[in-house]
Order: structure tokens, then sequence, then C-alpha cells
């Protein structure tokens, strides 16, 4: 049985998203309902925790593609933090590295996101 766990973080003007397991045909959907939900919800800027990834098969890939589009068309994006393992490798062979924003962890994606009252990006935070 595939296994999938997504837990959902709000922020004002994002949405993380943690995916752990595996994401694969038989727990597409559940993914699919979680980004629609939270599309639905008003947020746009989606973050996508994929560290904790485990597997991920070509349904899985073109649902993370499908949620970069709908992002885009709602006027945000859809960016992936943490990306390694089998996940890295499979984007890397379908050359679809280049169409996902990528971050090394989720608190760098976190400084994309637009400041609702400027509309720019925050500063990072600092040390």
């Amino acid at each position: 049985m595939t296994k999938l766990s997504i837990q959902v973080t709000q922020h004002p003007a994002c949405a993380v998203i943690a995916i752990a397991g595996d994401l694969d045909k038989v727990s597409a959907p559940q993914l699919d309902r979680v980004v629609t939900d939270v599309l639905e919800s008003g947020h746009v800027h989606l973050i996508a925790d994929v560290s904790r990834l485990e597997f991920c098969d070509s349904t899985g890939v073109w649902l993370l593609l499908s949620g970069l589009r709908r992002a885009f068309e709602a006027g945000g994006w859809l960016r992936l933090a943490g990306v390694r393992g089998f996940l890295e490798r499979l984007l890397e062979l379908t050359r679809l590295k280049e169409a996902f924003p990528t971050d090394p962890t989720v608190d760098e994606a976190l400084t994309h996101v637009p400041d609702r009252r400027s509309g720019t990006a925050q500063p990072p935070a600092s040390a």
C-alpha cells in the first residue's frame, strides 16, 4: 500500500505543503485535492516541501507540474523545497528541473514570498 502524508501550513501570503512518503498513481489524487483546496482558499504562492518524499513516479511529477501551472494561472507560483534523491534524479532525467523554481530548504523558499503590502519578496531573515 502506498503511504503518503501531507501537511499544510498556511502563512499570511503563502502555503507550505509538506509531502512525505510515496507520490505515485495511487496517492496522487490525495495531493491533487490538497493543492485544489489550498488554491481555492486564496493561497496562490505555494511551497512544496519534498524533503521527506521517498518516491515519485511520472504521475507525481505530472501532478507537481499541474500544480505549478494552476498556481501560475492564479497569479502565483509553486516552488519546490528540499529536492533530493529519487525526485531530483527524475527531474534531471526528464529535463524538468529547470521548470521548477527550487530551494534547498523551506526557509529559503519563504524568502521569495511577496509581502502582501508591497508585492515584493521579503528579504532573508538576519542571522
